[in-house]
């Protein structure tokens, strides 16, 4: 009999991911894939061996946990096709390609060197959450049988990138006269990024494509300070007019505008709304995710689309994004989601492709950010909760800001948000950290500072202490 106790640390909201060879092991990905692989099936009683696809990101410990998952998901019976090294949402495009009943990505995303983990997908829909807890109940139980699966190793990159450039199919040399600095951190987005450049126009400049797990130039990370100082000066050095940054596994874009300023992944999403064509725009609504800025909003809307604000993290958003048929969603973190011309998953690729064509029609980025109305917002700001009591807190929170606030001011899909005459403030649990997550943004100076003072006095009263450094 097959029984496995994961770690309890390493079963997360999003996906699995812990410390290799502390709380995540290579037993781990085999008994993940042996334990996958047999809920597949159950889920595919017509299916003798269902096909299952799996991909690897650039760190040191990859290869290892992914042979190891490979064994797992042949022993429980499953076909498996092994796509190899490559981002995640090559991954998530390979599932789509073949037609996969499942598919996981081993992963460690954008965390530290020494971590890892596993993204994964079902049916063309993330496995998450109840899932994954699911998951860790069944193999504590145990199940007894033994199948016969096989791999083979598949090549997809080429595939993936013909579809991943589509949107400059017709723009010519229209980026002739641009020139675009990539950093892609040494992580698994490098080797795609060398075959875009060489496919499309425009004067390229490619830092860190080599993958390296060590990450001996900067943590992959395209909202991390030093990863923005590096590609913001390489741009003065080349005079560029763009600079686009990405994660370890290539799901999340960081951008930085001719001016050198960040754009963060809620305003970008507003600018990459004007990518979307459509008839009747009010029939379309984009998702935003609850951290996002009132501007980015605002603008979304004065281009006829509707808003709504989601829940924060990928899968909530890439299930949100199927029940109500949204052509485009992103989160202030860099996840950007398309699915009106594409699959509706996190790609950060594709994502800077769509923002390539909207220079090649000279929609430009510098003059967006500039246009838009001045407000003044927090960093995330994170403070130190348990898991035992963060969301008993966020819930004394959510009934007393009920009380303060007419209901149509309050959103509590994921925390609780506050819009008033100074502005918004959110305060939420994190899903991965024993963390609270605060952020606020104020129309003026002043008001930013009394959405400061606010959202001190709730957390007061639930005796947490919040300072501004």
């Amino acid at each position: 009999m097959y029984k496995h106790t994961f770690d309890n640390t390493i079963l997360r909201s999003y996906d699995i991911r812990g410390v290799y060879e502390y709380t995540l092991s290579n037993k781990d990905a085999f008994m993940l894939g042996y334990f996958f692989g047999v809920t597949v099936k159950k889920k595919s009683p017509g299916k003798i061996n269902p096909l299952i696809v799996i991909g690897m990101d650039g760190r040191l410990s990859s290869p290892a946990l992914e042979e190891n998952l490979n064994s797992g998901l042949v022993k429980s019976g499953c076909n498996v096709y092994r796509i190899g090294l490559g981002p995640t949402p090559m991954l998530y495009f390979s599932s789509h390609y073949y037609n996969a009943d499942g598919a996981i990505q081993v992963t460690g995303s954008h965390n530290p060197k020494n971590y890892n983990g596993f993204k994964i997908v079902l049916n063309q829909n993330s496995f998450f959450g109840e899932d994954i807890i699911k998951l860790g109940e069944f193999a504590k139980q145990g199940h007894s049988s033994n199948y016969n699966g096989f791999s083979k190793n598949v090549v997809v990159c080429d595939k993936y990138i013909e579809k991943i450039i589509e949107p400059l199919r017709n723009v010519g040399e229209k980026l002739s006269d641009k020139t675009i600095v990539w950093d892609c951190g040494n992580g698994a987005s490098g080797p795609s990024v060398e075959m875009i450049t060489r496919k499309i126009s425009g004067n390229h400049v490619v830092l860190y494509s080599k993958v390296d797990g060590n990450f001996p130039n900067h943590h992959p990370d395209p909202t991390d300070i030093s990863t923005l100082k590096i590609m913001s000066n390489k741009m003065k050095e080349v005079n560029a007019d763009i600079g686009i940054g990405f994660d370890g596994d290539g799901d999340r874009i960081g951008v930085i505008d001719k001016q050198g300023r960040p754009v963060a992944g809620d305003l970008l999403t507003s600018f990459l709304a004007c990518s979307i064509e459509a008839e009747n725009k009010s029939d379309h609504t984009v998702i935003l995710d609850i951290k996002s800025s009132s501007v980015a909003y605002d603008k979304i809307i004065s281009l006829g689309l509707n808003v709504e604000i989601g829940k924060t993290g990928h899968s909530n958003i890439k299930k949100r994004i199927k029940e109500i048929n949204s052509p485009l969603a992103g989160e202030m973190s860099g996840h950007i989601f398309f699915a009106d011309k594409y699959y509706g998953f996190d790609d950060a690729l594709y994502a800077s492709v769509r923002l390539l064509s909207l220079l090649a029609k000279n929609i430009n980025l510098e003059k967006f950010v500039s246009s838009l109305p001045k407000t003044f917002v927090s960093p995330e700001i994170k403070l130190h909760c348990s898991d035992k009591k963060k969301f008993i807190i966020i819930d004394n929170i959510s009934k007393k800001a009920l009380e303060d606030y007419n209901s149509e001011n309050i959103t509590t899909i994921d925390g609780v948000r506050a819009k008033n005459n100074f502005g918004w403030w959110l305060i939420r649990a994190s899903n991965t950290e024993e963390k609270l997550i605060i952020r606020f943004e104020g129309k003026t100076l002043a008001g930013k500072q009394e959405l400061f003072l606010e959202v001190q006095k709730r957390l007061k009263s639930e005796g947490l202490t919040l300072e501004l450094n």
